[in-house]
């Protein structure tokens, strides 16, 4: 092997080792960033986060994106089981909400009473419309 091969084989393997070692760079950087190394976990970080979230009001999937944008559903399913708090899933047409139980009976309730507002609408209407008879025909008149 020429020293120009060697040289160059050499500088690859070096740049490689520097990408890797700013990928840990980063990685630690994160890590402090989130606290972890004081004995919780990225995933626990993120539950406590979004109950907090959780307990201010619904939050929509594209707020959980902001705690963990690579995987957002997951920040609810951390919820669930790293913290044992029930979340509700509701899905809208706008997409997704998540909600503790307080919240949920609320949303349950104004479903109920639009429910019960869209079933009189409906009963009011049918009510107004009175079945018209049809007139009848005599035979004479289907004879010609």
């Amino acid at each position: 092997m020429k020293p120009a091969e060697r040289i160059a084989e050499l500088e690859k393997q070096l740049a490689l080792e520097m990408e890797k070692n700013a990928g840990l760079v980063k990685a630690l950087q994160e890590a402090k960033a989130l606290g972890t190394g004081r004995g919780k976990s990225k995933s626990r970080l993120q539950a406590e986060q979004a109950l907090a979230m959780l307990e201010q009001g619904p939050v929509a999937l594209a707020q959980f994106a902001q705690l963990n944008p690579k995987y957002p559903n997951d920040v609810a399913y951390y919820i669930r089981t790293i913290l044992k708090v029930n979340v509700h899933t509701v899905r809208t047409k706008g997409g997704s909400l998540y909600m503790l139980d307080k919240h949920f009976a609320t949303y349950q309730e104004g479903q109920a009473k639009e429910k019960a507002a869209a079933d009189a609408a409906k009963k009011e209407v049918t009510k107004d419309e009175a079945p018209v008879p049809e007139p009848k025909q005599e035979a004479a008149a289907i004879a010609a």
